[in-house]
């Protein structure tokens, strides 16, 4: 047999190549069933049929009759941060399955360059965008909810932007378990090391560490640091800390976390017994240090999983959506009791 066509399969089947169609189009349940209005057994055996003949489908040809590309733009602060890389990783293998290529590009935390990045997608005529947005960022998103093309923000808000999807991790709701672990484990002087940034992600992981201090009759302490002298001010920050007794310090961002965790190091001083450390933001260094390192997971997994989904539902004419995820805490020997 030559190429194998849709009217093979439906032949094959004795169904009309539109059921052929519908099936082979639909985007996946959690189980892999099509998610698509044909019977679930009559599906499956579309399905199975189009794997044992070794069905290609021309995305040419769908995307002349859809007037689909089959391709999505993802954009990041920076792909080499763990959290967003994973999360694109399962962006990635999901729209593969579903017959999508991903174009992946990294903001630099840079308005212009996301713009930049922007107009790339929109140029190639993308099906819809998943971005973290940057500082400054709004009036560059809503040029793309103009132009119509379905857009989900992940990881951090932009809440005058009406028209999009949104996956958060709850900041506040994990930096609120965060110092509640603290206080339970019999530390008081609780500080936080955070970053300059415009950012509103950041504001309420900050916000909550203040107010869940507040709520234990506990004074909240933040040391601010800029992004382009942060090593150097992180250090100072962790020098001036330990100099004043704090006992356990936060820090919710992974670059802030292994500038402080050097810090510690560098300055000779024990984890937890001189200075307590709660990370926000995961890495794998974080169980294989000695002592391993408690942390908050961004749940990339489920970030990426339900962006894609929202995408693939706003692309399909549902509007876009809020989820929120419930945050995860993997607790090190870095915040053992006191």
């Amino acid at each position: 047999m030559g190429k194998v066509t849709l009217k093979d399969l439906a032949k094959e089947l004795g169904v009309s190549t539109t059921l052929i169609s519908r099936v082979l189009n639909a985007p996946r349940r959690e189980d892999g069933t099509p998610d698509c209005d044909i019977g679930k057994d009559t599906a499956m055996k579309v399905l199975e049929l189009a794997q044992r003949l070794n069905y290609k489908p021309s995305r040419i040809a769908a995307g002349l009759r859809s007037g689909k590309r089959y391709l999505l733009g993802v954009i990041t602060p920076d792909i080499s941060n763990y959290a967003f890389s994973e999360a694109g990783r399962y962006i990635e293998e999901l729209a593969h399955n579903d017959g999508y290529s991903v174009m992946f590009g990294s903001s630099a935390e840079s308005p212009k360059r996301m713009e930049e990045l922007l107009d790339i997608f929109a140029g190639h005529e993308v099906d819809g965008i998943i971005v973290t947005p940057c500082a400054g960022s709004e009036e560059i998103l809503r040029k793309i909810v103009r132009q119509n093309i379905p857009l989900v923000l992940i990881n951090r808000d932009v809440p005058a932007l009406d028209g999009v999807g949104r996956v958060f991790l709850d900041n506040i709701g994990s930096m609120r378990q965060v110092v509640e672990h603290l206080v339970k484990g019999g530390y008081r002087k609780i500080e936080m090391i955070s970053e300059n940034m415009d950012v509103l992600s950041l504001r309420d992981r900050e916000n909550s560490y203040r107010e869940t201090m507040r709520s234990f009759g506990l004074e909240p302490y933040i040391y601010m640091v800029d992004s382009d002298t942060q090593e150097t001010q992180t250090r100072d920050a962790v020098l001036e800390a330990a100099r004043k007794g704090t006992e356990a310090l936060i820090t919710p961002r992974i670059r802030l976390s292994l500038n402080s965790l050097k810090a510690i190091m560098d300055a000779g001083l024990s984890i937890p017994e001189d200075m307590a450390l709660f990370c926000h933001d995961e890495s794998p260094a974080w169980t294989t240090h000695s002592p391993s390192i408690s942390y908050v997971s961004q749940c990339s997994d489920q970030v990426g999983t339900e962006a894609y989904r929202m995408l693939r539902r706003m692309m399909g004419g549902s509007p876009g959506e809020q989820i929120l995820i419930a945050p995860k805490l993997f607790f090190g020997d870095s915040t053992r009791r006191k």
